[in-house]
């Protein structure tokens, strides 16, 4: 573990700073997901909708039992195989499908209770694919209730801790001195980096391209600081980011911080480099492990992911 230098200090500190935060133009749908689907709640006729990610295993669990051979997929060539058990059914996607593009999948239930099947929409996303989700379509039981009650809590208070220090970054100055302010260095860690731009992997197919890639550890705070060329012929600003540990963990960030769109390596223009820095509210625990980075843009088509991300302990 390295003492951050006073560059790697000020781009902590930068990524603590509203100014130049990029933002996608329009709502994810893929943002508000929740692991739980009630299909009392959806009108007759209307699909809930599941994000699910390209060579990620997806498992639904069903509160009631299934009929085994009733399982239909709008298209199997999505998938590289598929499981129906009692009352689960996992399907394994294929590692190069399209983000946004939809399918149904269909399955019957076992008894003669309504409603006698489900349709679920499922939707391409490139970095916030769900790996499990229940799906209730008998009444709640109360230890359901006192589950998402638990869920809700956790989420809320999640919220509240993101709001208390964004809210505290509005008043404090900029640079070293709002690093200091904000509490992200103490006497005795400071802030620790780590120089990651040779231990990364680069997945194949990956929009831009990584020149350096640095990770940062504060007090309860990591950040990942990555430069980026465009070998493609349009702009591209990130709209959205995720990092995906080992068992599947989410940590989804504060605010992407991009000063400017990454232009394309024209002639001209070769060498032309970009920064994201990506900031997250982390444990000790979750800052331990390794993580994979995903970037994607406004149209979640041209994506950046780099694997083996680890932080400085």
């Amino acid at each position: 573990m390295l003492p951050a230098s006073p560059a790697g200090l000020l781009a902590l500190a930068l990524a603590s700073t509203p100014v130049g935060v990029s933002a996608a133009t329009a709502v994810d749908e893929c943002e508000p997901q929740s692991p739980r689907i009630e299909l009392s709640a959806f009108p007759p006729g209307k699909s809930p909708v599941v994000c699910i990610g390209s060579g990620l295993t997806i498992t639904f669990r069903f509160d009631s039992l299934l009929q085994r051979e009733s399982l239909k997929l709008e298209d199997r060539d999505w998938f590289v195989d598929w499981a129906v058990g009692q009352q689960t059914v996992t399907l394994v996607p294929r590692d190069n499908l399209v983000s946004g593009r939809r399918i149904d999948v269909t399955v019957c239930f076992a008894d003669d209770a309504a409603p006698p099947c489900t349709t679920l929409t499922l939707l391409v996303h490139p970095g916030l694919g769900m790996q499990e989700v229940k799906v209730l379509r008998q009444a709640r039981s109360v230890v359901d209730l006192q589950q998402v009650a638990e869920e809700a809590e956790a989420d809320t208070q999640q919220c509240r801790m993101e709001v208390r220090q964004l809210r505290a970054e509005r008043v404090v100055p900029d640079g070293l001195r709002g690093a200091i302010a904000s509490g992200l260095v103490d006497g005795k860690r400071g802030i620790a980096l780590k120089e990651l731009t040779w231990d990364v992997k680069e997945k194949e197919g990956n929009a831009l391209i990584h020149h350096a890639v640095t990770s940062y550890r504060a007090k309860d705070r990591v950040a990942v600081e990555v430069y980026l060329t465009n070998p493609g012929s349009v702009p591209w600003t990130a709209a959205g980011a995720v990092l995906r540990g080992s068992k599947g963990e989410m940590l989804k960030p504060l605010p992407l911080w991009q000063v400017e769109p990454i232009l394309s390596a024209a002639p001209g223009n070769e060498g032309k480099q970009g920064r994201v820095v990506v900031e997250l509210l982390a444990t000790e625990e979750e800052a331990r492990g390794s993580y994979t980075l995903v970037l994607w843009d406004a149209d979640r088509q041209r994506t950046v992911t780099l694997g083996n991300v680890t932080f400085p302990q």
